[in-house]
């Protein structure tokens, strides 16, 4: 073990607050953000800055651009959006852009999204957002459509003012087949009062009264949607919503970006999802902390132990103060896989292990015998068997369920370069075979 130069105390109480796992990171300077690709290669272009570039140019508005986000759960796909949003409308890229931002799970059923409600609420947030930047909106016919709804589906609460209908299809289930009925009618008349009258007017109103030079839509949380198979044919959720309604998504006369699960992004699908909406699809990666020959990158695990720290110090305290010494920290970085949210959560279930810091090694090593255990126990042989292929193939495997493994963690997918893309599998996986005599987790 390599020993701290000195123990700094610690509140455990503060940290434990900063470990929030499940909470973006907003971009307006008050968060504890590392932005580790630009320190481990400076010259090479991130997600955020091909995507400010790409919306500070100017598009046609017959002819926007749309960008496909994906990435693992939990790898900051949130984050890097707000601080992207808030680049454009600085007007970093030299255009300052207007952003309008649906969060898809705070309105839709993430596990039955279909497209004709997934457009109302993009129109639903952006009339929110430019009612709050003070646009003067088309309010009788906007009123007379939703009023319309209103009318044929009397199950919907629109609220006190229709211009927000601020209603959840989560809040009617039993209406739900009915009202996609409805909207799939009324689709061509979203799209022409959205096309021809709102979009129009709302580009004049920002420029003028903002300096807005375009609008931007950005949907997050698509990713989220679990895949599932929905015919007989073996058509999934996915390719039905991302690709045979990809004109439904594309139909808004405004630049958009979407997020999509990383099970489709990295499918055979992926040349027809980059051919329908007109671009390579964009990864967040995973923070690099092995090369595909299992080395070490130091500057990928100082980028995550930088993440600690930041956090530590919003506590008041430093990263000396966590571990009893050195080596336990990196072992902790090196387990989450380069995995942000994994780092996060071991971090926060550890602090509910103990009363007292600094987290000693037994204290850390009972907890990741127990993760491991518990990520161990859901697999069968045969799942075993495929992960030891990708693990010393490096590859992804031709079976069905290397996609299922890849959406569930088991799987981790990295970028190493311009150019090379590899597989591994989860490194708590190592920590089960290693405790076993033959190798056999069974």
């Amino acid at each position: 073990a390599v020993p701290w130069p000195g123990m700094t105390g610690c509140d455990i109480d503060l940290l434990h607050l900063q470990l929030d796992p499940l909470r973006p990171l907003s971009a307006d300077g008050s968060e504890p953000y590392v932005d580790w690709p630009r320190r481990l290669d400076p010259g090479q272009p991130d997600v955020k800055s091909r995507l400010v570039r790409a919306f500070s140019r100017p598009s046609a508005p017959d002819h926007p651009a749309t960008r496909l986000i994906t990435g693992h759960r939990g790898v900051g796909k949130t984050t890097e959006l707000n601080r992207v949003s808030a680049r454009l409308a600085a007007g970093d890229g030299g255009r300052k852009v207007f952003v309008s931002t649906l969060f898809a799970q705070q309105w839709l059923d993430i596990e039955d999204v279909q497209p004709e409600e997934l457009v109302l609420q993009i129109v639903r947030q952006l009339v929110a957002d430019l009612d709050a930047a003070g646009m003067d909106l088309p309010a009788k016919r906007l009123r007379a459509f939703w009023e319309k709804l209103k009318a044929i589906r009397p199950g919907i609460e629109i609220g006190v003012d229709p211009l927000k209908f601020s209603f959840s299809l989560k809040d009617f289930p039993a209406g739900r087949d009915e009202f996609r009925k409805l909207m799939r009618g009324q689709l061509p008349t979203v799209y022409d009062l959205v096309n021809r009258e709102l979009i129009p007017k709302a580009r004049a109103y920002l420029r003028q009264a903002h300096g807005f030079e375009d609008i931007l839509l950005v949907v997050d949380d698509l990713d989220k949607i679990p895949q599932k198979v929905i015919t007989d044919g073996g058509l999934t959720n996915h390719e039905n919503l991302f690709l045979d309604h990809a004109g439904t998504l594309r139909a808004i006369s405004c630049n958009l970006v979407l997020t999509i699960p990383i099970d489709l992004a990295y499918s055979p699908a992926q040349v027809r999802l980059q051919n329908d909406y007109g671009s390579l699809i964009l990864t967040v990666p995973l923070v690099p902390v092995r090369t595909r020959t299992g080395a070490a990158v130091p500057a990928g695990e100082q980028a995550l132990v930088d993440v600690i720290a930041e956090r530590a110090a919003r506590a008041g305290c430093a990263t000396t103060g966590i571990f009893e010494d050195h080596d336990l920290l990196r072992r902790v970085v090196a387990l989450s896989g380069g995995h942000m949210r994994s780092l996060i959560v071991f971090l926060a279930e550890m602090l509910d292990w103990t009363d007292a810091l600094p987290l000693t090694r037994p204290l850390v090593e009972r907890y990741v015998s127990r993760s491991a255990k518990d990520m161990g126990r859901a697999l069968f042989d045969a799942d075993w068997a495929l992960l030891r292929q990708v693990r010393n193939r490096v590859e992804p495997v031709d079976d069905p369920r290397f996609f299922e493994l890849l959406r569930n963690h088991y799987v981790f997918a990295y970028e190493e370069g311009d150019e090379d893309y590899w597989y591994g599998w989860n490194p708590l996986l190592d920590e089960i075979e290693r405790g076993r005599p033959d190798g056999q987790p069974g």
